[in-house]
């Protein structure tokens, strides 16, 4: 018997058409997920990093029987530090809201200390642990946004106990409140800047409790985050919130 022969043949123009339909698809989908998918990631990511070195100066604080200090600033090239500092009281008087940085903080604050042959020595504080974010917009920049805290998109209040930290930046206010911005000082409400260089402060003591030494929020701190672009204004911004004086840390 002759072998039967299979017809071979092309692809029709529907199918081409279809298979560009579906890499076009594709391809809108992973666009969007870089710009918004690595934002956000981004975004969890720092906060979640944020809050792990709180927590460890909480930690560090109650072992050591030593105070220690979060130290949050923005930097000259618009970078996002966060300083974990160990400083023993010496009775220095510090005003910490006119802090002084074009010296590092840790020389800032730096501390006297008394000899065993009754001599005086300073020391700069000891930085235990560092954190840098970048903090700018773009998708290719790995930026890191804030939120200004009197944005609609804000749900308030926060849970108890949490209700008592002020949702409200008294320090600046952007033209646009529900967009990202890259100033510190809109989304935070403990931070100051008095030299154009905006920081905020956090006291954990040795018995566990937590003071804010910037600002005026007896009540505890928190600071706003948002994806680093304008188009990412959808998603739900994470507040990074530390109750005062017990010191918790809790993202919202």
């Amino acid at each position: 018997m002759p072998a039967r022969t299979r017809l071979r043949r092309g692809f029709t123009l529907i199918e081409v058409m279809t298979a560009v339909v579906i890499l076009i698809i594709l391809a809108a989908l992973a666009v969007t997920f870089m710009v918004y998918g690595m934002g956000k990631a981004r975004m969890n990511n720092a906060v979640f990093d944020m809050t792990a070195m709180i927590n460890s100066a909480q930690m560090r604080a109650i072992s050591r029987g030593s105070p220690h200090y979060i130290f949050i600033h923005q930097t000259p090239d618009n970078r996002l530090r966060l300083l974990l500092l160990e400083r023993p009281d010496d009775g220095t008087a510090i005003s910490w809201n006119a802090l002084d940085l074009t010296q590092e903080p840790d020389v800032v604050l730096a501390y006297t200390r008394t000899l065993p042959n009754n001599t005086l020595e300073t020391r700069n504080a000891t930085i235990h642990d560092q954190l840098v974010l970048a903090a700018s917009s773009g998708m290719d920049s790995g930026g890191l946004a804030f939120l200004d805290l009197d944005s609609n998109r804000i749900t308030k209040p926060l849970p108890a106990p949490f209700s008592a930290i002020p949702l409200t930046t008294p320090q600046t206010t952007p033209s646009e409140l529900n967009k990202p911005t890259q100033d510190l000082a809109a989304g935070c409400n403990f931070c100051v800047s008095p030299s154009g260089r905006p920081y905020g402060v956090l006291r954990f003591n040795s018995d566990g409790t937590m003071k804010v030494m910037t600002g005026n929020v007896p009540s505890g701190a928190v600071i706003a985050f948002a994806p680093s672009t304008e188009d990412e204004k959808g998603f739900t911004p994470k507040l990074l919130t530390v109750s005062a004086p017990a010191g918790a840390a809790v993202v919202f």
